[in-house]
């Protein structure tokens, strides 16, 4: 009995250092320690624009384990490589040329026991004069590694610059209310003929509430332009005026989900037209404009009666105006317009891309400030 115990404990013991064995065999051969770019492997959210003439971005790069000894990381800009770019990625971008980036430093030092260490800027300069008609993109990659292994898919980075689309941001207004305080450089007051346009696009009309309206512009009973009511599906538009509600429930076609459409609402009591347009083709029409509107007071974006009515989605190029706009004029003009252009009162493009401040193009002043802040989204419009 003692001599089967002494065997069985020189089995377990022998089992044991065999296991330890194992670990440290995994820890050092499936574990090492290397290093890799954490920042995104492209980057193409850069622009070719007129009024942008530089910009600049970071790369990042970090170990998987703290630092065993001091690690440099030597990097370099390549534009030579936009060839292997294509290739990898399907697209047909040229190299930077070397006047238009600048990286003034190409060395980061990660210190022992560190996982990360100083990020390295790259400036892009006088972009505005690149050609928007192309793509070009600057390759930088890691020519240089000292003190660690490198994760080799993980060597090099993409910045790609592309002509600018006529809108390239978007403000996703979903819970924000923007109250319109007007500058006292325009007249809101006792208006015969306005004219309302947006571009708007939302996942859900529905927006999983109980609310059955979505407002857009203007004031609660008096003036407003919304989406759906008790009467009517949730998508259906729905001009509030002097008139009554207009236009009535299933007459013209609701709002797609998932779809950029312009929308356009004329009410001209000189005329007596309340005309509603869909991506710049009228939907609804009639002759019961008369009277005035004031849009001083209690006015908004975003908002109306309370904070179940908000617009469950992404909103772009609001105007309103005190002019009517022709169907020509709407159709030519859905993605942007001349802010000088006659009429214009107000022009909020969303584009800003930051913060909750949403500025007044034509340069009247009625600037925007959010009760939240928006989500910003990068698009491409027109399509």
């Amino acid at each position: 009995m003692k001599f089967d115990k002494a065997k069985l404990m020189l089995f377990l013991l022998a089992g044991l250092a065999f296991t330890g064995c194992k670990n440290e065999d995994a820890e050092e051969h499936h574990f090492g320690n290397k290093l890799y770019i954490s920042s995104a492997a492209v980057t193409d959210d850069l622009l070719i624009r007129d009024d942008i003439t530089e910009d600049s971005r970071t790369i990042s790069a970090r170990l998987a384990l703290p630092a065993e000894e001091n690690v440099t990381v030597t990097f370099e800009c390549r534009p030579n490589m936009a060839a292997q770019y294509n290739m990898i990625y399907g697209d047909n971008a040229v190299g930077m040329p070397e006047q238009h980036f600048d990286m003034p430093e190409k060395v980061i030092t990660i210190g022992q026991g560190d996982v990360t260490g100083n990020d390295l800027v790259v400036n892009f300069l006088n972009t505005n004069e690149l050609d928007g008609d192309l793509r070009y993109v600057l390759p930088v990659t890691i020519s240089d590694i000292r003190g660690v292994d490198l994760l080799e898919s993980s060597r090099t980075v993409f910045f790609v610059f592309k002509g600018a689309a006529l809108i390239n941001v978007v403000a996703d207004i979903s819970e924000v209310a923007f109250p319109v305080k007007w500058s006292s450089s325009v007249n809101v007051n006792r208006l015969q003929t306005i004219t309302v346009e947006a571009l708007v696009r939302s996942k859900d009309w529905e927006a999983g509430r109980d609310n059955a309206l979505s407002s857009v512009f203007g004031i609660e009973g008096s003036f407003l332009v919304r989406i759906g009511d008790a009467d009517r599906p949730r998508n259906q538009l729905q001009l509030v005026n002097p008139n009554g509600n207009w236009p009535s429930p299933n007459v013209a076609p609701g709002l797609p989900v998932n779809e950029w459409v312009h929308i356009a609402v004329v009410w001209d009591a000189t005329t007596g037209d309340r005309i509603y347009y869909q991506n710049g083709e009228v939907v609804a029409s009639d002759s019961g404009a008369s009277g005035t509107v004031s849009l001083g007071s209690n006015c908004y974006v975003g908002y109306s009666y309370d904070d179940t009515r908000w617009l469950p989605g992404e909103i772009s190029e609001l105007r309103i105006w005190n002019v009517q706009r022709t169907k020509e004029q709407i159709a030519s003009s859905m993605y942007t317009v001349d802010p000088a252009t006659p009429g214009l009162l107000a022009y909020w493009k969303f584009n800003e891309g930051s913060g909750n401040q949403i500025m007044d193009a034509t340069g009247n002043g009625t600037n925007l400030t959010g009760s939240g802040t928006p989500k910003w989204v990068n698009v491409e419009l027109p399509e």
